[in-house]
């Protein structure tokens, strides 16, 4: 397993069960180990994942099947 991480950024104003909801989606994606949030900066989520089970744009491409406007930002 080859862990890397990143940033989602979601461009839209999230209420807090929106952004769990989306997390949950993105953990229970394959290859993902984690997602989470920091309460102060809602707009990125932290997703930890394996590159050798899938690449940072299939998780971005997932958040936005949910109508929103996401992309990625490398650490």
């Amino acid at each position: 397993m080859q862990t890397t991480d990143f940033l989602v950024h979601i461009d839209e104003t999230l209420n807090q069960s929106a952004l769990e909801a989306i997390e949950d989606n993105i953990r229970h994606g394959s290859g993902v180990v984690s997602a989470g949030h920091r309460t102060d900066k809602p707009h990125f989520v932290h997703v930890i994942y394996d590159s050798d089970s899938t690449r940072m744009a299939e998780i971005v491409e997932d958040v936005r099947q949910h109508g929103l406007h996401a992309q990625a930002v490398g650490l």
